[in-house]
Parts: structure tokens; C-alpha cells; sequence
């Protein structure tokens, strides 16, 4: 088996955790489908700096992670109008579904909690995201995380710090329900 099918074959193995890590990123569909596309060309040119000995997840998270950085650092030296009105997205199906334990008043409050939370995420800046996705939603340590966004560690806690303190004033009207 030569090096691309075997990578061809990791990536397809990994395509949903690729998906859901771009689409946790941009909070976008096509976004998301556009960012996985790229790194997957990435990784596929990069097969052979890829250790056969790391997990190959992990490897492609980071990936993941760098092209998006570097998007949004492209992103943001230019500037684009709309040329059309904006309609938001219309939610996925998993968000739609009520909670058959929930009253009516909590499934509306937690529907509230989720889109504030997720307005407030995305408007934390890009890094301060990363961090929050990485150690607070998928639960990895500081030195994953480190790993991953190729940062030191002191990067990773000083921005998740800042990103918690910005999503907590942002929340303020939660205080005392669980987030």
C-alpha cells in the first residue's frame, strides 16, 4: 500500500471528527466543509511528515486548527462586503429537537442558554475560540491543546483564560445556572 491510499484511508477514517472540529470553528456548514477540504489537501501533501507513530486524530486536528488560524489571519488584512442580506442558518436538526424530560419553560430557556452561548463564542477572537474548543468542549488537557495549536502552554491558559472571563461578562445574565 503506498503512503497516499494509506492516508487516503486514515483521512476517510476520520472525516466525521475532522467535520465536527471545523464546524465547532466557523459555526458554519459550507465554512466548515471548505476548511476540512483544505486541510485534508494539506495533510495529503504532508503525508510524509506525518509519524506513523503519533495518532493520526491528533495530527490531523492540528492541521484542522492551523489552517483555520491561518484563514482567519488572512481574513482579517482584507475586507469584504456582503453582497447579499444576511439570513441566518438555519439550525440543525439535533438542535431542534425538544427534551422529552424538559418542561416547556426549561427545553425554551436551554434553547436561549445555547444561542447566547454560541454568540458568545463566536464573538470571542479566533485563538481565544480555538483554546475554549479545544479544553473546555472536547475536554483536552493544556498540553494537547498546546500541541495542537503549536503554542507554548502559558499561551493556552493565559488565552482560555481571557476567552473565560470575556464568555462569563458576555453570560452575565446566567449567573447561577450551570453553563
Amino acid at each position: 500500500m503506498t503512503l497516499t491510499e494509506e492516508m487516503n484511508e486514515l483521512i476517510e477514517k476520520h472525516a466525521e471528527m475532522a467535520y465536527a472540529a471545523a464546524y465547532r470553528l466557523t459555526c458554519n456548514q459550507a465554512d466548515a466543509a471548505d476548511l476540512v477540504q483544505e486541510a485534508f489537501l494539506r495533510a495529503i501533501n504532508k503525508a510524509g511528515l506525518y509519524n506513523k507513530d503519533l495518532d493520526f486524530g491528533g495530527w490531523l486536528r492540528r492541521v484542522i486548527f492551523r489552517v483555520y488560524l491561518n484563514r482567519k489571519r488572512g481574513e482579517s488584512r482584507r475586507r469584504e462586503v456582503p453582497l447579499e442580506a444576511f439570513e441566518p442558518e438555519t439550525p440543525s436538526l439535533m438542535e431542534r429537537l425538544p427534551d422529552p424530560a424538559g418542561s416547556p419553560e426549561s427545553i425554551a430557556e436551554k434553547n436561549e442558554l445555547q444561542a447566547d452561548l454560541q454568540a458568545a463564542l463566536r464573538g470571542l477572537p479566533e485563538d481565544m475560540r480555538a483554546c475554549v474548543i479545544l479544553v473546555d468542549m472536547e475536554r483536552r488537557g493544556y498540553e494537547e491543546a498546546a500541541e495542537i495549536l503549536d503554542w507554548p502552554v502559558g499561551s493556552v491558559a493565559g488565552r482560555l483564560f481571557r476567552a473565560r472571563r470575556l464568555l462569563r461578562a458576555s453570560l452575565a445574565g446566567y449567573e447561577g445556572e450551570k453553563i
